[in-house]
Formats: structure tokens, sequence, C-alpha cells
């Protein structure tokens, strides 16, 4: 796989974690190894993410942004799955916001996306944040114990990211 290719894990981070949601607590072996895959995946699509994002940005704000909010959402989200606790997706949905919305903002500035598009990613970033606030106060599933709907938001911008990302 060459690195142009990488964003093509996107979706396979996708199609691993969605079923890790799915399965839930009911099958906690199953959604532990599906989650370890979709992490992985997630790690490299999010490297080649940072990656075109340092170029659009050189000082690397919105990079380091990126990067964190990406690092700080699979660890909690991680943990929110395997306890079945909708109070730690809601942290996580604020990394899952920060990876929206600063690799939106970072093309937008520098003028790779058109504009409507980089207004819809800021506000599914804050979508996805507002989501996740409410999981956590409500202490509110989408369904099931673990299916999150600030992750499926979340999945939903992924999937067209590397879509975006791999048809450049």
């Amino acid at each position: 796989m060459t690195r142009a290719q990488l964003p093509a894990l996107g979706y396979l981070y996708v199609a691993l974690a969605l079923p890790a949601l799915l399965f839930g607590t009911g099958h906690p072996g199953a959604t532990s190894a599906l989650f370890t895959g979709a992490a992985f995946s997630y790690f490299w699509f999010l490297a080649s993410l940072r990656a075109l994002v340092i170029r659009f940005d050189p000082d690397g704000f919105f990079a380091s942004v990126v990067v964190m909010g990406g690092a700080s959402f699979i660890a909690l989200q991680g943990v929110a799955l395997l306890e079945a606790n909708a109070r730690l997706a809601a942290p996580s949905s604020a990394g899952a916001a920060a990876v929206i919305i600063g690799s939106s903002l970072a093309a937008w500035r520098a003028r790779k996306i058109p504009r409507w598009f980089g207004q819809a990613g800021v506000a599914g970033g804050i979508a996805v944040l507002g989501v996740g606030i409410v999981e956590g106060a409500a202490d509110w599933t989408f369904a099931g114990d673990t299916v999150f709907a600030s992750s499926l938001g979340f999945m939903v911008w992924v999937v067209v990211t590397a879509t975006y990302l791999l048809r450049r």
C-alpha cells in the first residue's frame, strides 16, 4: 500500500468499528478484536490526514489539533465502547469534533475545498460535539448500550474525507 492509498484505511476503520459498536457488550471478545483492528486502521488514516493538513497549514496549528483530537477520540471511544458508557462517549466527541473542524478549517483556509464544503465540515463538527454533549448529559445511546450517535456522525465524516482524499 502506498502513502496515496492510506486514506482507504478510513473505510476499514468504519467497517470494523461499526460492527464493534453494534456487538457492544453482547460479544466482548469480538468487540475488542474488531475495535483493535479499527483503531490500527484509524491511526494510519489519521497519519495520512495529518500529512495533508500540514501541507495546507505549514505552521502546524491545525495539524496539531487534528492529531491531538484524533488520538484522544480513539482512546476515549475504545474505553466508552468496552465499558458501555455514554458518559465517556461525550468527551470522545470533543476529539472527533476537533479532527473534523481542524481539518475542515485548514483545507478551507488553504482554498483546497469549496467554501460550502468547509462550512459543512465545521457545522458537522459542531453537530458531532453537540450530540456528544447530549449523550453524556442524558447517559443516552442511539441504540443498544454502545451505538453512540456522535461516533456514527464521525464515521460518516471519515468516509466522506477518505473518499475525497483518494480522489485527489
